[in-house]
Order: C-alpha cells, then sequence, then structure tokens
C-alpha cells in the first residue's frame, strides 16, 4: 500500500509551505513544492504523482491552466485547481482542461480533504467505459467518509482513515466477508469496507480475484499451495466451500 503522491504548483512560497505541511497532516506525500509550470512538467515526467494541486496564476511564460494543458500531454492524472481568480475568462478557460476539482482560497483542512477525495472520485469517473471505476451509488456523502473504493488505471484506491491510499492487484491476497463489511487482506495489512462481497469483487474488474468460499475471494496469482478443502496463501489458510470448488479449479486451469 503507498500514500497518494501529490506535487503542489504554487508560487507564494508562504502558502505552498502552508499547504504542503496541510497535505502531510493530512497523511499525503508532498512530492515537491514549484512556483512554475516547467518545472513542474519536468518533475511529472521524472518522478510517479498522482495528483497535481495547481494555483491557476503561477509566475512564468505558462499559468496554471497552461501548465496542466501540457502536463495532458504526458500523462492523464487528476488535478485541482487552486485559485482566488473568478472572472468568467479564465473559469472557461479552465474548463476546457477538465479539473478534477476547484478549491478558492481562502481555505481550510476541511475544504483541502474533500477537493481531493472529490479529484480522485470525479478523475476515476471520467475512466473508459470498459473500466468500471468506483462502488455503484458512491455518494458524495458516502466518498468523504469511509467507503470508497475507486479503480484508477492500474491502481486501486481506498479510503481509510479519511484518506485514500493505493494499492494494485498483485498486493491483494484475499477478501473476506462480514456482513455487510468486506476485509481486503493484503501483503501490508487489512483494509475495511462496508460494503458486500460480491459488490467488492465485481468492482475490481478482474478473473483473478475468485470465490472459494461464501466468506472468503482470493487472488489467484498468490496461491502457494491448495488442496481439496483449503488454499495456502502465506500464513492463511483458507476453507474451500463444497459448491465453489469446481469453479476454482476451472479458473486455476484457464490460467
Amino acid at each position: 500500500m503507498e500514500t497518494i503522491h501529490i506535487l503542489v504548483v504554487e508560487d507564494e512560497a508562504i502558502l505552498a509551505m502552508d499547504i504542503a505541511q496541510r497535505l502531510g497532516d493530512l497523511g499525503y506525500f508532498v512530492v515537491d513544492t514549484v512556483d512554475n509550470g516547467p518545472q513542474a512538467l519536468t518533475i511529472m515526467r521524472e518522478q510517479p504523482i498522482d495528483l497535481v494541486l495547481m494555483d491557476i496564476h503561477i509566475m512564468g511564460e505558462w499559468d496554471g491552466i497552461e501548465t496542466i494543458r501540457r502536463m495532458q500531454t504526458t500523462q492523464s492524472i487528476p488535478f485541482i485547481f487552486l485559485t482566488a481568480m473568478t472572472d468568467p475568462t479564465t473559469i472557461e478557460r479552465a474548463r476546457q482542461v477538465s479539473p478534477s476539482a476547484y478549491i478558492t482560497k481562502p481555505f481550510n483542512d476541511l475544504n483541502l480533504r474533500i477537493a481531493i477525495d472529490l479529484a480522485i472520485h470525479n478523475f476515476a469517473a471520467r475512466q473508459p467505459a470498459d473500466r468500471p471505476h468506483t462502488m455503484d451509488n458512491t455518494s458524495s456523502e458516502s466518498l468523504l467518509k469511509n467507503e470508497a473504493l475507486l479503480l484508477v488505471k492500474d491502481y486501486y484506491f481506498i479510503k481509510q482513515n479519511y484518506r485514500f491510499i493505493k494499492f494494485q492487484l498483485r498486493d491483494v491476497l484475499f477478501l473476506q466477508s462480514d456482513g455487510n463489511y468486506t476485509d481486503i487482506v493484503t501483503r501490508e495489512g487489512k483494509y475495511t469496507l462496508r460494503v458486500v462481497m460480491s459488490k467488492v469483487i465485481e468492482k475490481m474488474q478482474t478473473t483473478d480475484i475468485v470465490r472459494i468460499h461464501r466468506s472468503f475471494a482470493i487472488n489467484r496469482r498468490v496461491i502457494d499451495s491448495f488442496g481439496e478443502s483449503e488454499v495456502i496463501i502465506g500464513k492463511h489458510t483458507l476453507p474451500i466451500g463444497r459448491s465453489y470448488r469446481e469453479e476454482f479449479i476451472s479458473g486455476l486451469e484457464a490460467m
């Protein structure tokens, strides 16, 4: 599991430091704070970044909107515009690059957290139609709580302790159902969603997550061994339900 990596582009040094401190306090990793577009573009090309927090009015030849436009030719990631400018021309230019969220100065920690949550959610919602991206009926209210699982490119983003963390399918060992809750057990820990397991499996959109029991589904890529009635994954021994055995074996043969 990894924390979200954020690049801050802000030409007011004190404000940039304040934003970085707030992001750190919220549990996010600030890759860097820069004050101009060319430097931001260079960092994006050289380092992994999950989200950009961009002031529209930055110093240099490119403003924030032009910087984002150039970034989008390199890769597609969510970004948030930070601005005190609300004139119609600026708003229209900003709209054309499809920001994932906005923050209006001045702002507080809650504004920042909500903007990050919405940016990731909105960006995921724009993914291609053949890559379903979020739990059914994910509302802004549930998103801002602890119930979101989003698929963005090759990463899953899960909400834990009011912030998003990311992981890949290869990190997942198994899922365990507990009524209306589902635990996603990974190599590094356990993460709980208030969503039934069948829905989690559906929205993970991969044939590698296979149900072996009414209470368990496994990542078939990480199986160490299995027998007639159980699967071994690392230190975990999981039961194979009688009604799931044939489908489980067939899935392994198809790998």
